[in-house]
C-alpha cells in the first residue's frame, strides 16, 4: 500500500459496517453459519424501500404522510422514509403536526417500516436524504439540525464550511443517521471535492448518492426523464461537462458512465454507494391543483376541488410514481427492523433496480478461504491469490407495475484497480475501469428462476473493486435518454461494489 492509504488489517476488520466473512465461520450479520462453499447471503433478508419521498409538507408537494405511506405498502415496499424539505419555520410545524401524522401512519402499517427523514437543502450545493434511527428523540433531532444547518434556514452563510459543520454534526450523533447526496449532477452543484469533504467529515454517516435520481414518470408529461433538465449555471462545478446534466438509461450520469465520478472514488478504496428511489412528489395523471400559497401560513399545502387541463407540449414538473412502484433499492438485512436496514445500508449490502427487471440479487468474492459481499472488503492473505466473483441473479417471475414482465438480456462484470486516495480533490475519473465481462443468460448456471455466474480474477497482483449492472436493453452501455421515451422498456440494476485489497 501506498503511504497515502494507510489502511491495516485491522482497519479492514474493524470499520464501521464493513464485513469480511471467513467461510466457516458465523458472520457478523448474525445469519447463522457459511458453510465452505457457500454464499455468505444466509439467514438474513432483503428489504425493499425508497428513501426519498414528500408530503404536504413540502413546498412542492401534496399528499398526507398517511397517503404516502399507504402507497409505500401498496407497492410492496418494506420500508419507506419520509423527506420533506427544510425550510423557514419547518422545523417547527414538523414537530408539531408533520411528526405526529407520521407516528399514526406507521401504526395503521405496522408490516412497513417507515423512517423520519429530511431532505436537506445542503448549503452551496444540492439536496441530501437525512435518515433517522427510530428513537424516542428522533423528530427533535431531525428539527434541531434543520434550524442549524438547512441552507434555507441560516442567516449567515459560510458556503461550503455549513455543509461540511452539518455533515459532522450527524456523525457526532449517539444514534448515527444516514445522509445520501440527491440527483447529484442534476446541476451540477455537487463538486468533487465536496462529495470527498463530506464523506471525510461524515465517514459513519455519508454514505453515497442517489444512482437513480426518481420523477420516472416525467418523461410521459413533456420532460426528461428525472426530471434532469438543467445546465450549467454560475454556481455549477465548472468541470462537469453537458452530457452530465441528463441520466443515461434513468441513472444519473456519475453512475452510468464507466470510470467516471463514481468510479473515481471507488479507486480511493472508498465506502461510497448508489440508491434509488421515487422522488415521489406527484403521481402521474394526478390533475387536481394544489394550494401553495398555505404553506406560507400553515406551514403545508393544500388540495383544493379544481383540476389542471393536460395540455399537449406543457410539462408537469414533479411527475413521478407512488414509492416503489418503479424503482428501489433493495437491502440485505440481518432481520426486518429499523436498525438493521440502516445497517445494511451502511454497510453498502444493497442493489438498485428499476422497473422490475430483476426479482433478486446475490453478489460476493471469495479466495476459496475467505468470502464477502455487496459493500464490504475482502483482504487477501497473500498476493497471486484467485479471487472468484459470484453473483447469482432471481429473474423476473411476473408482470411489473407498468403490465409488463422484463427479460434481462445481459449483464455487464465492471471492474476497476484501487489506488488510493488522490491529490487533486476534484478528479472525476478512474481511467483503470472497464467492463471485463458482459454475459449473457446462456452464460450462466440455470437453476429454476435463478441464474449463477461466476469470473475468475487469477494472480491478483494489485488492489481492485468489482460491480455489477444489467439491462433488458441490447445497447453496449446506457444511452441518454431522450425525451419521450417510455421508462418501462428501459430498464437497469446496478449492485454496489465490493473492495479486494491486498495486505
Amino acid at each position: 500500500m501506498s503511504e497515502r492509504d494507510p489502511l491495516t488489517r485491522r482497519v479492514f476488520l474493524t470499520r464501521a459496517a464493513r464485513l469480511v466473512l471467513t467461510l466457516g465461520a458465523t458472520p457478523l450479520l448474525g445469519a447463522g453459519t457459511a458453510l465452505r462453499g457457500q454464499t455468505p447471503y444466509a439467514g438474513g433478508v432483503w428489504l425493499g424501500g425508497d428513501h426519498h419521498i414528500h408530503t404536504k409538507y413540502s413546498i412542492d408537494g401534496r399528499y398526507e404522510i398517511g397517503e404516502q405511506v399507504d402507497a409505500a405498502a401498496r407497492t410492496g415496499l418494506d420500508f419507506c422514509v419520509i423527506t420533506d424539505h427544510g425550510g423557514p419555520g419547518h422545523d417547527k410545524v414538523a414537530l408539531t403536526r408533520a411528526y405526529p401524522e407520521l407516528l399514526a401512519a406507521r401504526k395503521r402499517n405496522p408490516g412497513l417500516i417507515v423512517f423520519q427523514g429530511l431532505e436537506w437543502n445542503i448549503p452551496a450545493a444540492e439536496h441530501g436524504s437525512v435518515i433517522l434511527a427510530p428513537t424516542d428523540d428522533e423528530a427533535e433531532i431531525v428539527a434541531d439540525f434543520e434550524s442549524r444547518f438547512d441552507a434555507r434556514n441560516l442567516t449567515r452563510q459560510t458556503g461550503e464550511l455549513d455543509a461540511i459543520e452539518g455533515v459532522k454534526y450527524l456523525q457526532a450523533l449517539r444514534d448515527r443517521p444516514l445522509f445520501i447526496a440527491n440527483h447529484p449532477a442534476r446541476r451540477g452543484y455537487d463538486s468533487p471535492h465536496e462529495l470527498r469533504n463530506w464523506a471525510d467529515a461524515g465517514p459513519d454517516v455519508m454514505r453515497g448518492f442517489e444512482g437513480a435520481p426518481g420523477h420516472g414518470a416525467a418523461t410521459f408529461v413533456g420532460e426528461l426523464r428525472g426530471h434532469y433538465i438543467e445546465n450549467p449555471g454560475p454556481t455549477s462545478f465548472p468541470g462537469y461537462p453537458l452530457s452530465s446534466y441528463r441520466t443515461f438509461g434513468g441513472y444519473d450520469y456519475y453512475v452510468a458512465q464507466v470510470g467516471g465520478l463514481w468510479d473515481s472514488l471507488l479507486g480511493e478504496g472508498r465506502a461510497f454507494y448508489i440508491t434509488a428511489n421515487s422522488d415521489s412528489h406527484r403521481y402521474f395523471g394526478d390533475q387536481r391543483v394544489v394550494n401553495r400559497d398555505t404553506y406560507k401560513t400553515l406551514g403545508y399545502v393544500t388540495m383544493t376541488s379544481e383540476t389542471e387541463p393536460s395540455v399537449p407540449g406543457q410539462p408537469h414538473h414533479d411527475t413521478d410514481y407512488p414509492p416503489g412502484m418503479y424503482c428501489q433499492t433493495r437491502v440485505y438485512a440481518a432481520r426486518r427492523d429499523a436498525l438493521s436496514v440502516m445497517a445494511g445500508m451502511r454497510a453498502g449490502n444493497m442493489y438498485t433496480v428499476l422497473g422490475g427487471l430483476i426479482d433478486g440479487l446475490q453478489l460476493w468474492v471469495h479466495d476459496g478461504e475467505q468470502a464477502a459481499p455487496m459493500g464490504s472488503t475482502l483482504l487477501l492473505l497473500r498476493r497471486g491469490a484467485t479471487v472468484e466473483v459470484v453473483f447469482t441473479i432471481t429473474l423476473a417471475q411476473r408482470p411489473n407495475l407498468g403490465g409488463s414482465r422484463p427479460v434481462l438480456h445481459h449483464i455487464d462484470l465492471i471492474a476497476g484497480q484501487i489506488t488510493g486516495r488522490v491529490a487533486d480533490r476534484d478528479v472525476l475519473q478512474n481511467p483503470t475501469t472497464r467492463v471485463v465481462a458482459r454475459l449473457l443468460l446462456a452464460d450462466g448456471e440455470r437453476r429454476g428462476s435463478t441464474v449463477t455466474f461466476r469470473h475468475r480474477f487469477a494472480n491478483v497482483q494489485s488492489s481492485f473493486y468489482v460491480r455489477i449492472r444489467g439491462t433488458n436493453t441490447e445497447v453496449a452501455a446506457p444511452q441518454l435518454d431522450p425525451p419521450g421515451i417510455n421508462p418501462w422498456l428501459d430498464l437497469w440494476f446496478y449492485s454496489n461494489p465490493i473492495m479486494i485489497r491486498l495486505p
